[in-house]
């Protein structure tokens, strides 16, 4: 019974799993809610959201990243470990934090 118990647990635990800002994707679709970024500084897409009503903890607003117009939230970061492989953890357009931005860094 308890093994069941934890098991149900888990399992709705990961079922509410989605994605997440800073994953990989190739298509919106991929991103739930958000937007998938495939750019020079975001390899193998990047899935953000905008930030209009703010961002979710563990990601910071960064201005122009969409476009000209319309800043995104990106995932903040403390050093290089805390990003995906071949991204980077550093202050772009003036961010309150670090976030992971590939090594292009946003243009």
């Amino acid at each position: 019974m308890r093994r069941a118990l934890l098991l149900t647990i888990l399992f709705a635990g990961l079922a509410g799993c989605g994605p997440i800002i800073g994953d990989a994707c190739t298509v919106n679709t991929e991103c739930g809610k958000g937007v998938c970024l495939n750019a020079d500084f975001a390899p193998g897409g990047l899935c953000t959201l905008t930030c209009g009503s703010g961002c979710p903890a563990g990601s910071t607003c960064v201005d122009r990243v969409i476009d000209r117009d319309t800043p995104a939230c990106l995932l903040s970061c403390t050093k290089d470990s805390d990003c995906r492989t071949g991204y980077v953890c550093r202050v772009e357009r003036d961010s309150r934090t670090a976030v992971c931005v590939g090594t292009a860094g946003i243009p």
